[in-house]
Protein backbone atom coordinates (compact mmCIF):
# COMPACT_ATOMS: atom_id res chain seq x y z
CA UNK A 1 0.00 0.00 0.00
CA UNK A 2 2.75 2.44 1.11
CA UNK A 3 4.41 2.44 -2.95
CA UNK A 4 1.09 3.20 -3.93
CA UNK A 5 -0.11 6.39 -1.36
CA UNK A 6 3.39 7.58 -2.67
CA UNK A 7 2.59 7.17 -5.91
CA UNK A 8 -0.88 9.11 -5.51
CA UNK A 9 0.74 11.87 -3.55
CA UNK A 10 3.07 12.62 -6.14
CA UNK A 11 0.15 12.50 -8.90
CA UNK A 12 -1.60 14.75 -6.76
CA UNK A 13 1.69 17.23 -6.10
CA UNK A 14 2.32 17.40 -10.09
CA UNK A 15 -2.02 18.07 -10.81
CA UNK A 16 -1.11 20.94 -8.33
CA UNK A 17 1.87 21.91 -10.22
CA UNK A 18 0.14 21.97 -13.53
CA UNK A 19 -2.75 23.25 -12.74
CA UNK A 20 -1.12 26.56 -10.96
CA UNK A 21 1.38 26.75 -13.93
CA UNK A 22 -1.76 27.19 -16.22
CA UNK A 23 -2.92 29.56 -13.79
CA UNK A 24 0.13 31.55 -13.88
CA UNK A 25 0.06 31.42 -17.79
CA UNK A 26 -3.07 32.46 -18.22
CA UNK A 27 -2.78 35.38 -15.48
CA UNK A 28 0.51 36.65 -17.77
CA UNK A 29 -1.35 36.09 -20.98
CA UNK A 30 -4.17 39.15 -19.31
CA UNK A 31 -1.49 41.02 -17.33
CA UNK A 32 0.29 41.27 -20.57
CA UNK A 33 -2.63 42.72 -22.36
CA UNK A 34 -3.84 44.63 -19.71
CA UNK A 35 -0.55 46.33 -19.23
CA UNK A 36 1.01 46.13 -22.28
CA UNK A 37 -1.64 48.46 -24.08
CA UNK A 38 0.26 51.99 -23.23
CA UNK A 39 -1.05 53.95 -20.19
CA UNK A 40 -3.32 57.00 -21.26
CA UNK A 41 -4.31 59.74 -19.09
CA UNK A 42 -6.51 62.43 -20.45
CA UNK A 43 -8.94 64.53 -18.84
CA UNK A 44 -12.73 63.63 -19.30
CA UNK A 45 -14.75 66.68 -19.81
CA UNK A 46 -18.06 64.68 -18.93
CA UNK A 47 -16.86 63.54 -15.47
CA UNK A 48 -14.43 66.69 -14.79
CA UNK A 49 -12.09 63.87 -13.79
CA UNK A 50 -8.13 63.08 -14.76
CA UNK A 51 -8.56 59.30 -15.85
CA UNK A 52 -6.09 56.44 -16.43
CA UNK A 53 -7.65 54.43 -19.61
CA UNK A 54 -5.26 51.65 -21.75
CA UNK A 55 -8.27 51.59 -24.18
CA UNK A 56 -7.72 54.15 -26.69
CA UNK A 57 -10.22 55.65 -28.62
CA UNK A 58 -9.59 53.66 -31.96
CA UNK A 59 -9.93 50.46 -29.71
CA UNK A 60 -13.23 51.40 -28.27
CA UNK A 61 -14.05 51.93 -31.39
CA UNK A 62 -13.34 48.63 -32.85
CA UNK A 63 -14.77 46.60 -29.57
CA UNK A 64 -18.13 48.53 -29.93
CA UNK A 65 -18.23 47.40 -33.80
CA UNK A 66 -17.99 44.00 -32.88
CA UNK A 67 -20.32 44.36 -30.49
CA UNK A 68 -22.73 46.06 -32.74
CA UNK A 69 -22.44 42.98 -35.14
CA UNK A 70 -23.31 40.79 -32.60
CA UNK A 71 -26.41 43.01 -31.45
CA UNK A 72 -28.10 42.98 -34.79
CA UNK A 73 -27.86 39.19 -35.51
CA UNK A 74 -30.11 38.73 -32.05
CA UNK A 75 -31.75 42.30 -32.74
CA UNK A 76 -33.72 42.67 -36.13
CA UNK A 77 -33.03 46.75 -37.20
CA UNK A 78 -36.92 48.01 -37.21
CA UNK A 79 -38.27 48.03 -40.97
CA UNK A 80 -39.65 51.40 -40.38
CA UNK A 81 -37.58 54.03 -41.74
CA UNK A 82 -39.15 57.07 -40.42
CA UNK A 83 -39.00 55.96 -37.31
CA UNK A 84 -35.00 55.14 -37.74
CA UNK A 85 -34.94 58.95 -39.08
CA UNK A 86 -36.70 60.02 -36.19
CA UNK A 87 -34.29 58.17 -33.34
CA UNK A 88 -31.14 59.68 -35.47
CA UNK A 89 -32.18 63.07 -35.69
CA UNK A 90 -32.83 63.29 -31.92
CA UNK A 91 -29.76 61.56 -31.44
CA UNK A 92 -27.54 63.64 -33.88
CA UNK A 93 -29.07 66.75 -31.78
CA UNK A 94 -28.15 65.33 -28.30
CA UNK A 95 -24.42 64.78 -29.39
CA UNK A 96 -24.18 68.01 -30.73
CA UNK A 97 -24.35 69.40 -27.19
CA UNK A 98 -22.69 66.22 -25.67
CA UNK A 99 -18.89 66.45 -24.26
CA UNK A 100 -17.68 63.86 -26.90
CA UNK A 101 -16.89 64.88 -29.99
CA UNK A 102 -14.63 62.71 -31.83
CA UNK A 103 -17.06 59.74 -32.20
CA UNK A 104 -19.02 59.09 -35.14
CA UNK A 105 -22.13 58.41 -33.35
CA UNK A 106 -24.61 55.41 -34.85
CA UNK A 107 -28.40 55.10 -33.70
CA UNK A 108 -30.50 52.37 -34.42
CA UNK A 109 -33.75 51.19 -33.58
CA UNK A 110 -34.40 47.33 -32.94
CA UNK A 111 -37.21 44.93 -32.69
CA UNK A 112 -37.88 44.46 -28.89
CA UNK A 113 -41.39 44.96 -26.99
CA UNK A 114 -39.17 45.35 -23.70
CA UNK A 115 -39.18 49.18 -22.93
CA UNK A 116 -35.05 49.83 -23.24
CA UNK A 117 -32.19 51.25 -24.87
CA UNK A 118 -28.80 50.60 -24.30
CA UNK A 119 -25.29 51.71 -25.67
CA UNK A 120 -22.16 50.57 -26.74
CA UNK A 121 -18.37 51.58 -26.52
CA UNK A 122 -17.56 53.93 -29.21
CA UNK A 123 -20.81 56.02 -30.17
CA UNK A 124 -23.37 52.77 -30.77
CA UNK A 125 -26.76 53.71 -29.36
CA UNK A 126 -29.82 51.23 -29.72
CA UNK A 127 -33.49 51.70 -28.43
CA UNK A 128 -35.76 49.23 -28.77
CA UNK A 129 -39.00 49.97 -30.35
CA UNK A 130 -41.17 48.56 -27.55
CA UNK A 131 -40.08 51.78 -25.83
CA UNK A 132 -40.73 54.40 -28.11
CA UNK A 133 -44.01 53.32 -28.19
CA UNK A 134 -44.08 53.81 -24.35
CA UNK A 135 -43.24 57.96 -24.99
CA UNK A 136 -45.74 60.41 -25.39
CA UNK A 137 -43.41 63.14 -26.85
CA UNK A 138 -40.17 63.74 -29.06
CA UNK A 139 -38.53 65.24 -25.33
CA UNK A 140 -39.42 62.19 -23.45
CA UNK A 141 -37.64 59.71 -26.37
CA UNK A 142 -34.93 62.33 -26.22
CA UNK A 143 -34.26 61.99 -22.73
CA UNK A 144 -34.02 58.34 -23.34
CA UNK A 145 -31.60 59.32 -26.06
CA UNK A 146 -29.31 61.18 -24.06
CA UNK A 147 -28.75 59.35 -21.06
CA UNK A 148 -26.88 56.29 -23.82
CA UNK A 149 -24.98 59.35 -24.89
CA UNK A 150 -24.05 60.17 -21.39
CA UNK A 151 -22.69 56.66 -20.91
CA UNK A 152 -20.62 57.06 -23.72
CA UNK A 153 -19.18 60.50 -23.42
CA UNK A 154 -18.42 59.64 -19.92
CA UNK A 155 -16.65 56.64 -21.53
CA UNK A 156 -18.73 53.86 -18.20
CA UNK A 157 -18.46 50.95 -20.94
CA UNK A 158 -14.80 50.96 -21.42
CA UNK A 159 -14.15 51.60 -17.62
CA UNK A 160 -16.59 48.42 -17.01
CA UNK A 161 -14.72 46.71 -19.54
CA UNK A 162 -11.18 47.60 -18.02
CA UNK A 163 -12.37 46.82 -14.05
CA UNK A 164 -13.31 43.74 -15.28
CA UNK A 165 -9.76 42.77 -17.05
CA UNK A 166 -8.09 43.70 -13.35
CA UNK A 167 -10.93 41.36 -11.52
CA UNK A 168 -9.76 38.44 -13.52
CA UNK A 169 -5.85 39.55 -12.68
CA UNK A 170 -6.25 39.24 -9.10
CA UNK A 171 -8.56 36.25 -9.58
CA UNK A 172 -6.23 34.28 -11.38
CA UNK A 173 -3.17 35.82 -8.93
CA UNK A 174 -4.66 34.42 -5.98
CA UNK A 175 -5.53 31.25 -6.83
CA UNK A 176 -2.07 30.87 -8.45
CA UNK A 177 -0.89 31.84 -4.59
CA UNK A 178 -3.21 28.36 -4.13
CA UNK A 179 -5.73 31.05 -0.97
CA UNK A 180 -9.13 29.46 -2.25
CA UNK A 181 -10.66 31.21 0.69
CA UNK A 182 -8.55 34.85 -0.13
CA UNK A 183 -9.75 34.20 -4.09
CA UNK A 184 -13.66 33.64 -2.76
CA UNK A 185 -12.72 37.07 -0.68
CA UNK A 186 -11.66 39.01 -3.75
CA UNK A 187 -14.32 37.96 -5.64
CA UNK A 188 -16.70 39.02 -3.73
CA UNK A 189 -15.54 42.08 -2.86
CA UNK A 190 -14.05 43.24 -6.10
CA UNK A 191 -17.90 41.94 -7.47
CA UNK A 192 -19.60 44.26 -5.11
CA UNK A 193 -17.53 47.06 -6.34
CA UNK A 194 -18.29 46.49 -9.92
CA UNK A 195 -22.30 46.48 -8.93
CA UNK A 196 -21.92 49.82 -7.67
CA UNK A 197 -19.95 51.40 -9.83
CA UNK A 198 -22.78 50.70 -12.58
CA UNK A 199 -25.33 51.99 -10.17
CA UNK A 200 -22.99 55.53 -10.07
CA UNK A 201 -23.05 55.27 -13.59
CA UNK A 202 -26.41 54.82 -14.14
CA UNK A 203 -26.71 58.31 -11.80
CA UNK A 204 -23.94 60.11 -13.48
CA UNK A 205 -25.46 59.47 -17.04
CA UNK A 206 -29.10 60.78 -15.79
CA UNK A 207 -27.11 64.25 -14.41
CA UNK A 208 -25.22 64.63 -17.60
CA UNK A 209 -28.36 63.58 -20.00
CA UNK A 210 -30.00 66.39 -18.15
CA UNK A 211 -27.37 68.69 -19.16
CA UNK A 212 -27.05 67.46 -22.67
CA UNK A 213 -31.26 67.69 -23.09
CA UNK A 214 -30.86 71.51 -22.03
CA UNK A 215 -28.19 72.28 -24.16
CA UNK A 216 -29.87 70.52 -27.28
CA UNK A 217 -33.39 72.29 -26.66
CA UNK A 218 -35.15 69.87 -25.19
CA UNK A 219 -37.37 70.01 -22.30
CA UNK A 220 -35.32 68.08 -19.62
CA UNK A 221 -38.55 67.85 -17.48
CA UNK A 222 -39.77 64.70 -19.65
CA UNK A 223 -36.98 62.81 -18.31
CA UNK A 224 -39.17 62.75 -15.26
CA UNK A 225 -42.09 62.23 -16.79
CA UNK A 226 -40.52 59.07 -19.01
CA UNK A 227 -39.20 57.41 -15.53
CA UNK A 228 -42.49 57.74 -13.96
CA UNK A 229 -43.81 55.53 -16.52
CA UNK A 230 -40.89 53.29 -15.89
CA UNK A 231 -42.08 53.72 -12.24
CA UNK A 232 -45.25 52.53 -12.77
CA UNK A 233 -44.27 49.17 -15.19
CA UNK A 234 -42.21 48.21 -12.27
CA UNK A 235 -44.77 48.29 -9.96
CA UNK A 236 -46.92 46.24 -12.04
CA UNK A 237 -44.57 43.36 -12.49
CA UNK A 238 -44.70 40.80 -9.86
CA UNK A 239 -41.82 39.57 -7.95
CA UNK A 240 -41.70 36.27 -6.44
CA UNK A 241 -39.49 35.99 -3.20
CA UNK A 242 -39.39 33.08 -1.04
CA UNK A 243 -41.36 34.34 2.02
CA UNK A 244 -39.37 36.75 4.41
CA UNK A 245 -36.98 37.32 1.24
CA UNK A 246 -36.16 40.98 0.07
CA UNK A 247 -34.18 42.28 -3.18
CA UNK A 248 -31.38 44.48 -1.52
CA UNK A 249 -30.41 47.10 -3.15
CA UNK A 250 -26.45 46.09 -3.32
CA UNK A 251 -27.80 43.24 -5.51
CA UNK A 252 -28.76 45.10 -8.36
CA UNK A 253 -26.90 46.68 -11.33
CA UNK A 254 -29.27 49.82 -11.29
CA UNK A 255 -30.65 52.09 -8.90
CA UNK A 256 -34.04 52.33 -8.10
CA UNK A 257 -36.35 54.68 -10.09
CA UNK A 258 -37.21 56.98 -7.04
CA UNK A 259 -33.07 57.07 -7.01
CA UNK A 260 -33.04 58.01 -10.43
CA UNK A 261 -35.99 60.44 -10.12
CA UNK A 262 -34.25 61.87 -6.72
CA UNK A 263 -30.85 62.84 -8.80
CA UNK A 264 -32.79 64.37 -11.73
CA UNK A 265 -34.64 66.76 -9.64
CA UNK A 266 -31.71 67.20 -7.64
CA UNK A 267 -30.16 68.38 -11.27
CA UNK A 268 -32.86 70.25 -12.50
CA UNK A 269 -34.02 72.33 -9.01
CA UNK A 270 -31.01 71.71 -6.90
CA UNK A 271 -33.12 69.98 -4.43
CA UNK A 272 -35.33 66.98 -4.45
CA UNK A 273 -39.33 67.08 -3.15
CA UNK A 274 -39.54 65.63 0.43
CA UNK A 275 -41.06 62.05 -0.37
CA UNK A 276 -37.96 61.45 -3.05
CA UNK A 277 -35.80 61.46 0.32
CA UNK A 278 -38.37 59.68 2.24
CA UNK A 279 -37.98 56.83 -0.64
CA UNK A 280 -34.12 56.55 -0.56
CA UNK A 281 -32.64 53.57 0.60
CA UNK A 282 -30.94 53.40 4.09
Amino acid sequence: MKPVLVTLRRARRTWHNERRHTVLRHGAVILSFFLGGCVRSNFNLATKEEEYTITSTEKEVELGRKLARHVEQELPVAADESLQQKVRSIGERIVAACDRQELVYSFVVVQDKEVNAFSLPGGYVYVDDGLIKKTSSDDELAGVIAHEVAHIAARHAVKRYESSLGLQIAQLATLAARQGDALRGVGIALRAAQLSYARQDELEADRLGVKYMKAAGFNPLAILTFLQKLQELDREKIHYLPRGVVRPQYALTHPYVPDRLRAIKEELFGVADYIDYLNAPP
